[in-house]
C-alpha cells in the first residue's frame, strides 16, 4: 500500500529542521523538499508560519534571542 503525502506526520524536530534549512541555511522549499516526504506546499506553509504555528513561533523567538546558537542546531546532521 502506497502512502500519500496526506498520511505523513512531521515531528516537531522535523518542523524545526525545515525552519532551520529555510531561515538559517537559506534553502528554498524545492531544496528542502528533497529531505522530507511532504509536499512543497506543506513546506511553504511551515516556513511562512501558516501551519505548525507553535513550532514556527518558538523557532523564530529562539533565533531572535540566540542568533549564534541557532546556527549550530542541526550542524553535522545535513
Amino acid at each position: 500500500m502506497m502512502l500519500g503525502f496526506n498520511n505523513v506526520k512531521l515531528t516537531d524536530r522535523d518542523v524545526y529542521k525545515i525552519l532551520y534549512y529555510s531561515k538559517v541555511k537559506g534553502l528554498l522549499p524545492f531544496q528542502i523538499e528533497e529531505h522530507f516526504t511532504v509536499s512543497r506546499a506543506t513546506i511553504k506553509n511551515i516556513v511562512n508560519g501558516k501551519s505548525r504555528r507553535d513550532c514556527y513561533e518558538a523557532f523564530m523567538e529562539y533565533k531572535a534571542k540566540h542568533p549564534r546558537k541557532v546556527k549550530l542546531l542541526f550542524e553535522g546532521e545535513e
